[in-house]
């Protein structure tokens, strides 16, 4: 039976990186993306496992929390488990360790089996008759990802842009990872040169699609806490919404 915790190496390269020389916010979701599914093709669930039955993976939340970021050329281990079901969601952890193995962050994550034809999730059952392959004892590194209450009064919105092709996956929409570049390119370059990230709290909510019209919404809930929804002007849905918590 395939290893229920998997590791995997990463060494940060300068594109990766962000203008304070350490890994990119993005770079380290990619990270978190690539471990997940890389496990997944271990334990049998991965991309063409799933669309042999005319299905895939989406991640529906996700909570990041993190430390410290590593610089350019540093190495870090991305530790990953999965740890079985609730409801529709098939539940996976995450540790993110430096090269001494010291604590950079932890993330946990709530993921659907979805209908490639109708694009409806199923129950993780529907597809996985063997649930020892979503569960591991380990136990859990943070808090599982909440729902995030709706924007009642935004503060700002960023100008309208379009999904680009590039920003485009395989299953032909919007890489989860694009929503928390938008998110982040729509704060002022000063604040993110001063602050830095400490936890990403992350609800998706619809697919975005090529040729979509953009937008994000900004609310302050606290001191260094703001919320955010991603939504398409075309018929005015939310696609995402975020909390994100700062550090001076």
């Amino acid at each position: 039976m395939a290893e229920m915790i998997y590791e995997g190496t990463y060494r940060v390269n300068t594109y990766e990186t962000d203008a304070s020389g350490s890994l990119s916010v993005q770079g380290l979701f990619n990270y978190l993306q690539d471990a997940a599914s890389r496990h997944a093709e271990k334990l049998e669930l991965g991309k063409d496992d799933l669309a042999a039955e005319n299905m895939f993976w989406v991640l529906s939340r996700i909570y990041v929390s993190i430390e410290q970021m590593p610089g350019w050329e540093e190495e870090i281990t991305i530790r990953t488990w999965p740890h079985g079901v609730k409801g529709i969601f098939a539940l996976r952890d995450f540790e993110i360790l430096g090269q001494d193995q010291k604590k950079l962050g932890a993330a946990t994550s709530c993921w659907l089996i979805v209908n490639s034809e109708n694009r409806r999730p199923l129950r993780p059952g529907k597809l996985i008759t063997e649930p020892d392959k979503l569960t591991n004892e380990k136990s859990t590194p943070e808090r599982y990802p909440e729902k995030i209450p709706a924007i009642e009064k935004a503060s700002y919105s960023s100008p309208v842009f379009m999904v680009k092709y590039s920003e485009l996956d395989i299953n032909m929409h919007a890489n989860n990872v694009q929503y928390i570049k938008w998110v982040l390119d729509s704060y002022p370059l000063d604040f993110r040169l001063k602050n830095k990230l400490e936890a990403a709290e992350i609800n998706y909510l619809s697919e975005a699609l090529h040729s979509d019209e953009i937008s994000v919404l900004t609310e302050q809930s606290a001191a260094y806490s703001f919320d955010h929804c991603v939504f398409r002007k075309n018929d005015n849905k939310e696609l995402c919404r975020m909390r994100i918590v700062w550090k001076g």
